[in-house]
């Protein structure tokens, strides 16, 4: 009786086992088909490298109509090393924008929850723009360059006529 509880106990042990081994393989083996295995973790140091290294040129590309993310600019190529980019946040949205020889240009934008981006002014010109628009409110966000880098000014306009400028 002893024995047929302890190979019993061992069958279970087995089965459990295997079962882990199945699901491990089966996880690595849709990691791989979600991520691509040529997906790496990189730590701080790689990620800084990866950052400072020249971007490619980016191709004829538009702001994703599913997601209003817009792509980095089309036919920028590498940033300038006189060129100062910032990340600046506003109530319809967050607008990365840079300035080169007192030239504003918009790099990408995202609105907030609820919001669509419209009316796009990339630049390089002496203001870049972009509207932030929900059911409630628009947000004009208007980009220049200031001695420190860009700087955003918004005009709410809730339908009934505009609000009040505030700077970033």
């Amino acid at each position: 009786m002893r024995r047929r509880v302890l190979l019993g106990i061992a069958g279970w042990l087995a089965a459990l086992v295997a079962a882990i081994g199945v699901g491990l393989a089966a996880i690595g083996v849709l990691e791989d088909g979600i991520t691509g295995s040529g997906v790496r973790t990189l730590d701080r140091d790689s990620v800084r490298r990866e950052l400072s290294s020249p971007a490619a040129p980016a191709g004829d590309v538009r702001p994703s109509p599913e997601t209003g993310v817009s792509p980095p600019s089309a036919g920028t190529g590498a940033p300038r090393r006189d060129e100062i980019t910032r990340v600046l946040s506003t109530e319809g949205g967050t607008v990365t924008a840079a300035c080169a020889r007192g030239l504003a240009r918009l790099v990408a934008w995202s609105p907030r929850q609820g919001f669509e981006a419209e009316k796009e002014v990339r630049g390089p010109a002496a203001e870049a723009a972009v509207t932030f628009e929900s059911d409630d409110a628009e947000y004009d966000v208007t980009v220049t360059c200031g001695p420190g880098g860009p700087t955003a000014g918004t005009v709410k306009d809730d339908g009934h006529g505009r609000h009040g400028r505030d700077h970033d």
